[in-house]
């Protein structure tokens, strides 16, 4: 996976637009979609900056892995992230369905969990009724 993925797929994670990114980097939307898009190379500096926007290390934009990007970078603020204004006033179909598909992860995630936790009940249980 080439950097401008990587960086796409973080952005989206944290709920951002190219602009709000472009933003904080001090530099235009174009810019940043040329980033995005490998069009453009990422200097030390400016992968500093980004690494600093998303909350974690350049080497773990380098040695890129999707869970640890969500667990770190996924926007768990709800009002913002899954504001359906912002969904519908500068979201590409693309992200859209970006969107969509970590909504699934996530409930699939909760799923899991709550999967555990009943097992987790279940055992105690019978653990407590096989000490009366």
């Amino acid at each position: 996976m080439r950097i401008g993925e990587k960086l796409q797929i973080l952005r989206r994670l944290k709920g951002f637009t190219q602009e709000e990114v472009a933003s904080k980097l001090n530099m235009k939307r174009r810019s940043y979609a040329n980033l995005e898009n490998n069009t453009t190379k990422v200097d030390v500096f400016r992968m500093k900056q980004i690494a600093k926007i998303y909350g974690i290390e350049v080497d773990e934009i380098i040695n890129f892995d999707t869970n640890t990007a969500f667990d770190k970078c996924f926007n768990k603020n709800a009002e913002t992230f899954f504001s359906v204004e912002k969904l519908k006033s500068n979201t590409s179909c693309e992200e859209r369905e970006f969107f969509i598909e970590q909504i699934q992860v996530l409930m699939n995630s909760f799923n899991e969990e709550r999967r555990a936790f009943m097992e987790a009940i279940v055992n105690l249980k019978k653990s407590i009724e096989k000490n009366k």
